[in-house]
């Protein structure tokens, strides 16, 4: 970076701030318990939470990215989730997950997510395999994927895509013409992510006291731009990693991933593995590697999961549609009503009758 790039940078911050009106607001006091609060949509007000959340509550902990969650395997730890919000479509989570589920959701079409990995145990977002400090840039818009395993922690800093795009021309000292389409990846030294994550994390410790004594910042501000620019710089001296990994570990994904959207497109069906080796042109072999390399289950694990899961989101309305339990186990393709059962309550702790009498109570 040329010498004069730090007071450029600070220019800079000075020139996004006017031009996407970037002001300081009052924010009457947010409770941190306030898990009726959905963070996925833009708030007209700047937001914080700090919640534990248990598995049936993950679709709200991705700021600007409302998911859909399918269970991968049984577990009621619940994950801890920090949340900071601004209606300027900037957000910073941290996340700590506690349980395996796959996720699927469309980003805000504004923005520009940077993850921060600190802890990555296998899992894997927009088929890039994450590692530890890692820096993972989601573009605007972009269909976002993961597969999350149990003790995965990130935090995930959300901005405006035309001040990241300009924080990123400072770092590489040029104009850049348009901001990559593709999700990349950038692995980071140990020194260099242990100092960005103790950033990201001061920033949050001091925002959540900020955001319950007084007021919030609508803008992000000074120590949250200062660590874009780190990331930028990382970026800029370090060639990123394309979502379309080489090798064999890419085809697997790309057959596994293959083989999911068959099975969600049919998932009332009966699905024999032989039928998915056929569907997506591989050997049993090489499937069950596939879903073992990119899902952590087995092909019939996985078709299971993805049955109880679309299970349960319709017994918590089968009583608004008139829908019984019996019914909704056949809607899902499930053979064996016993143990469509048994393997429920080893998933959600709790029988289908019980998801059926509790939701008609809310």
């Amino acid at each position: 970076m040329v010498p004069t790039s730090r007071a450029t940078f600070f220019a800079l911050v000075d020139l996004a701030q006017f031009e996407f009106k970037l002001r300081l607001i009052q924010l009457s006091r947010y409770p941190l318990c306030a898990r009726d609060v959905l963070l996925t949509s833009w708030p007209s007000s700047p937001s914080y939470r700090d919640v534990q959340l248990g598995p049936d509550e993950l679709s709200s902990a991705a700021s600007g990215l409302p998911v859909k969650i399918d269970r991968l395997s049984p577990g009621w730890l619940p994950s801890r989730i920090r949340q900071v919000q601004s209606p300027g479509k900037w957000a910073l989570d941290l996340s700590e997950f506690n349980c395996a589920f796959r996720a699927n959701g469309g980003f805000d079409p504004g923005s520009v997510a940077l993850v921060g990995v600190e802890r990555a145990c296998g899992s894997t977002i927009c088929g890039i395999p994450l590692e530890d400090d890692m820096i993972l840039a989601i573009p605007a818009g972009t269909n976002v994927t993961a597969t999350v395993l149990p003790g995965f922690i990130y935090a995930v800093a959300v901005v405006p895509t035309a001040i990241w795009t300009e924080i990123q021309e400072v770092a590489a000292g040029a104009s850049i013409e348009q901001f990559s389409d593709r999700p990349a990846a950038v692995r980071l030294g140990n020194n260099d992510a242990r100092s960005i994550r103790c950033q990201m994390k001061s920033i949050a410790d001091h925002l959540g006291r900020v955001a319950i004594d007084s007021a919030l910042p609508e803008l992000p501000p000074g120590a949250f731009m200062e660590y874009l620019g780190a990331v930028a710089d990382a970026f800029a001296g370090a060639a990123g990693l394309e979502t379309g990994t080489a090798g064999s570990t890419g085809r697997h994904r790309r057959q596994a991933s293959a083989a999911e959207d068959f099975i969600r497109s049919h998932i009332r069906e009966d699905i024999p593995v032989i039928r998915l080796c056929k569907e997506v042109g591989v050997s049993r072999r090489q499937l069950e590697y596939a879903f073992r390399t990119t899902f952590s289950v087995t092909p019939l694990e996985f078709i299971r999961a993805l049955r109880l899961n679309e299970a349960r989101r319709l017994l918590t309305t089968a009583r608004a549609d008139g829908l019984s339990v019996t019914t909704i186990a056949m809607d899902v393709g499930a053979s064996h009503l016993g143990r469509f059962a048994a393997n429920y309550r080893l998933f959600f702790g709790e029988s289908p009758n019980e998801t059926l009498r509790r939701a008609s109570r809310l």
